[in-house]
């Protein structure tokens, strides 16, 4: 009969969700109002069409919510090397894995201070089901599906065999700590190589813009049917699309995920 964890008594963290404070969801929320509307003037000046980009721009939230998962779940691998790092060295030593995970959560909350670091709430969760007598495997295991981090579930496969089988435990940390470093490094360095790419999809995404602000501002008369007839708002919004797909074309070629 398996052991099942006792995760329904604790307060944990599922981070393939995202909850918005009140001032960030609001500061968003603003953000992608302001941009719809101000695109729906430059391309339509009609305040109809604007205010319906202004009510579509409230929902960019909603679309901003996954990019700041996967935001977290980057800081979050990068605690979790921290945590391997001390816990190998607390094995290292002589301890139990138990003790081990005692003496890395009192060295994160001093590394990373405030109530808001993943990995510490994460280590002193350990330690609270540790103490209502749940399997360290089983823990790990639920940290690994709730965190859907790929180096997490490879730890928690390993180290789940490792106690099982009774291989070298300090091996395996030390072995998994090595490979996410490389893994990190070699996003950083692609990443560093992109920047100036990003920089320059941003500021091209952006010159369409002001290109039809100085064009229809300059043009005159000459642009006035593109506001105001059938024809000339379809060629706008044709234009729009071209610009978006554009813009979300060079952002996926340009989203590495490792």
């Amino acid at each position: 009969m398996k052991e099942k964890p006792l995760v329904k008594e604790f307060n944990v963290e599922k981070y393939d969700r995202y909850s918005y404070g009140k001032l960030e969801l609001l500061l968003y929320a603003v953000a992608g109002a302001f941009t719809m509307a101000l695109t729906g003037w430059v391309f339509y000046r009609d305040f109809i069409l604007t205010a319906i980009c202004f009510i579509a721009g409230l929902f960019y939230p909603v679309l901003k919510k996954k990019q700041l998962i996967e935001k977290r779940r980057n800081v979050l691998r990068l605690q979790f090397k921290d945590l391997l790092y001390y816990l190998g060295a607390s094995l290292s030593a002589g301890k139990s894995v138990e003790q081990a995970f005692i003496q890395a959560h009192g060295i994160l909350k001093n590394l990373y201070p405030g109530k808001t670091s993943d990995i510490v709430n994460e280590t002193g969760l350990i330690l609270k089901r540790l103490q209502m007598n749940e399997n360290i495997e089983y823990i790990i295991k639920d940290f690994a599906i709730r965190s859907g981090i790929e180096e997490v579930h490879h730890f928690a496969d390993v180290f789940s065999v490792c106690k099982r089988t009774g291989g070298n435990l300090v091996e395996i940390i030390r072995t998994t700590s090595r490979m996410i470093s490389e893994r990190i490094e070699i996003k950083q360095e692609i990443e560093t190589g992109l920047a100036a790419k990003k920089q320059e999809q941003r500021i091209l995404s952006v010159s369409s813009v002001i290109m039809v602000i100085f064009i229809s501002s300059m043009g005159g008369d000459l642009m006035e049917p593109m506001f105001v007839t059938v024809p000339g708002r379809v060629i706008m919004t044709f234009s729009l699309v071209l610009i978006c797909s554009g813009i979300l074309i060079s952002n996926r070629i340009m989203n590495i995920r490792f």
